[in-house]
């Protein structure tokens, strides 16, 4: 059992008790059972600031004191802009190996225990810019700007348009089809071509499927049994981790190889983190670019998957609003992909999505460390503390989005939430870097879509949400695709599932 902290080291914020007998341990797995409803219940209860675990605790950091839920426009103003306060962690979290780590690794009974061999992968998987805080993050983020340029990014439209006809043009009239699966497949292959100069094929997919695994590993309860022994899932785990490093490694090292015997390389992503200088004329290591790559790979495409599944769920179920899009879509495209100038004179197009990222943002749950001893809100948070905002908590306030569970895109004619109220991609310094080639993608991707195809949920269907770092359809999205028509009006609304906790769709 691990050492009871003194109170004077634990935050001030109220929550449950630990359960005689049984502790936090409790509140943990129920917490990573239900993300969401966990945390709506626990702010009911105890207010906006509230601590789930109120002990040792290490879910982000090996040396975590406590575990703090959160929500609210000030409270989102103070650690989204205090950076040096208020740190990011690599999303392996607690389970990143420190050299201390690697140190007793290597001199402990190996039989259970994984090798420092085992665990080297991890301190590259997942990291990028979450892993560096204060001046290191504001190097990296210099050295990836140029990737992300408005120019470079509105370069990307023809490789969209390309890819999502390609994907498209295999859809059939009457086809039952997982939207989900189709998106991830797109998604990832915009990503692969972007990042990497290619489209990956089955290479990208198989990497895809496996950061999907990893991050729902990551956050199982049985990852608390670490043992790198028999089927345990921390061993499952661990050969994701070497799995997509090698994978991501060979990826970088071949472009590295092409960037040196080139001199015109393709226009991607990899190669200009690849070429990119800072002041002193210092570059990214082999180390950070796997860190990076993985990062833009991973975020690429899980988010904007997630993006335009939930958005295509949403309109299946709001006919009117469908209807009203296509129109819109149908007179100012003319059956054509929109150019980047043509996405500025689609509103309705920019309503549906906003509203969309609003009602079920696919990042809900941003996570920090308290970097020093800080006050929140008149609550002290000790240094080692992990903190959660819930951005889902605050897209919900019924003072900033009145009716806030109705999908309801018309109410962005009416109101102009700040950055700290709307921050679907974060705010302040670590606002997400690929914000806009994410809303660019979402923006073709549907407007090319719904131009081609009406879609259909299955009768009686049944949606559950499924909440790790991001939040997805818990088991797909299976739906009937017909040919573009004005039937919209008839699509069935007796979805099942927990979904309808999040969405009113009466």
């Amino acid at each position: 059992m691990a050492p009871r902290l003194p109170s004077a080291r634990l935050p001030s914020a109220p929550g449950p008790e630990p359960i005689p007998g049984v502790g936090t341990v409790f509140h943990l797995i129920r917490y990573g059972r239900d993300p969401i409803g966990v945390t709506d219940r626990l702010f009911r209860e105890y207010g906006p600031i509230v601590s789930l675990v109120r002990g040792p605790v290490r879910i982000f950091s090996p040396a975590g004191c406590a575990m703090v839920f959160a929500t609210g426009a000030g409270v989102n103003r103070q650690i989204l802009t205090e950076h040096d306060r208020y740190h990011m962690c690599a999303l392996p979290g607690a389970l990143y190996p420190s050299d201390e780590v690697l140190a007793e690794a290597a001199a402990a009974d190996k039989r259970w225990r994984a090798t420092p061999e085992r665990l080297q992968p991890i301190r590259r998987t997942l990291t990028g810019l979450f892993h560096v805080n204060g001046a290191e993050h504001r190097r990296h983020r210099r050295l990836l700007m140029p990737a992300f340029h408005k120019t470079r990014i509105d370069a990307y439209r023809d490789e969209m348009v390309a890819l999502t006809t390609k994907v498209l043009d295999e859809w059939r009239d009457d086809q039952v089809r997982d939207v989900l699966e189709d998106m991830t497949e797109l998604t990832l292959r915009i990503a692969t071509k972007t990042l990497f100069g290619e489209d990956a094929g089955e290479q990208g997919v198989r990497l895809a499927r496996m950061f999907q695994e990893w991050l729902v590993t990551k956050f199982s309860p049985a990852m608390l049994l670490r043992f790198d022994a028999g089927p345990t899932v921390f061993r499952r785990w661990l050969d994701l981790t070497r799995d997509i490093d090698q994978c991501t490694l060979d990826i970088v090292r071949a472009k590295v190889a092409r960037s040196k015997s080139q001199r015109d390389v393709a226009p991607d992503m990899l190669s200009s983190l690849i070429a990119a200088r800072d002041e002193d004329g210092s570059a990214l290591d082999e180390d950070e670019l796997v860190g990076h790559a993985g990062v833009i790979f991973a975020a690429g495409h899980e988010t904007s998957t997630n993006a335009l599944a939930w958005t295509l769920l949403l309109l299946s179920q709001h006919p009117d609003i469908a209807t009203d899009l296509v129109d819109e879509l149908r007179g100012v495209l003319r059956g054509e992909a929109p150019t980047v100038e043509q996405l500025g004179s689609l509103p309705l197009l920019d309503a549906v999505v906003k509203e969309s990222l609003r009602i079920l943002p696919p990042v809900p749950i941003h996570p920090r460390l308290v970097a020093k001893d800080s006050e929140l809100e008149g609550h002290s948070l000790p240094a080692g503390t992990e903190l959660f905002l819930s951005i889902y908590h605050m897209h919900h306030d019924p003072d900033v989005f009145p009716r806030p569970q109705r999908f309801d895109p018309s109410r962005w004619s009416k109101i102009k939430p700040t950055v700290y109220e709307y921050n679907p991609f974060s705010a302040g310094p670590r606002m997400c870097i690929g914000a806009s080639f994410a809303t660019m993608e979402i923006k073709i991707v549907l407007a090319m879509l719904l131009q081609r195809f009406r879609i259909e949920l299955l009768p009686g269907a049944r949606v559950d949400r499924r909440v790790t770092i991001t939040m997805a359809p818990k088991n797909g999205l299976p739906m009937r695709i017909r040919r573009a028509d004005d039937a919209w009006g008839g699509g069935p609304r007796d979805l099942r599932g927990n979904l309808r906790e999040l969405v009113d769709f009466s």
